[in-house]
């Protein structure tokens, strides 16, 4: 079957493309004929053929730099890295709801900063897309801390959208419950 539509010649990263949500992103590219390279803290089980790989902290400036600095000819740049452990608001200690925003607010502003900074510099200019979330517009219990980064993820993507424009050009997508190799955990089977 036919891919919709026919992204060769470009090159996309995929900040946490390697499970759930990002490697459908991932795959999704892939099978849309870009080049793909993803990163994440860990070495993934598996990859589409053809998607390379980097271990990268995306909370880690200097490594980001590094990375998105090193790829030639980059068009796309997907913020998707993030996720939460379920951790009550009054439970825990500061430090790690605070984790928990730098991984999804922080950590994009990161990436972004550093794909704007080439993507500026391209004949086209580029796309940075962020990777946002219903607990972002919804009351989010358990997770208030992932939660309110997702509602600065919009406002984070408006600004930057307005800062970097007409070059580069920042978007969120969000949608909604997303089926994955985890979702039975926090949803069960249906």
């Amino acid at each position: 079957m036919p891919h919709a539509a026919d992204l060769s010649g470009m090159t996309v990263v995929v900040t946490g493309g390697v499970r759930g949500v990002g490697l459908g992103i991932t795959t999704a590219f892939r099978a849309a004929g870009a080049h793909v390279i993803t990163c994440a803290r860990r070495e993934p089980d598996g990859l589409p053929e053809g998607v390379g790989f980097e271990r990268v902290d995306v909370r880690d400036a200097d490594a980001v730099a590094d990375f998105i600095g090193g790829i030639a000819d980059l068009d796309v740049v997907v913020n998707n890295a993030g996720g939460t452990p379920y951790l009550p608001a009054s439970e825990g200690d500061a430090r790690r709801h605070a984790k928990v925003i730098e991984l999804n607010l922080i950590a994009p502003l990161i990436v972004s900063r550093a794909a704007n900074r080439v993507l500026q510099g391209r004949p086209g200019g580029g796309s940075i897309i962020m990777i946002g979330s219903v607990s972002g517009h919804r009351p989010s219990p358990g997770t208030a801390a992932y939660g309110a980064a997702k509602a600065g993820l919009d406002n984070l993507t408006a600004s930057l959208a307005v800062e970097w424009a007409p070059r580069v050009r920042v978007n969120a997508v969000t949608v909604g419950m997303v089926r994955t190799e985890k979702s039975a955990m926090h949803y069960g089977d249906a």
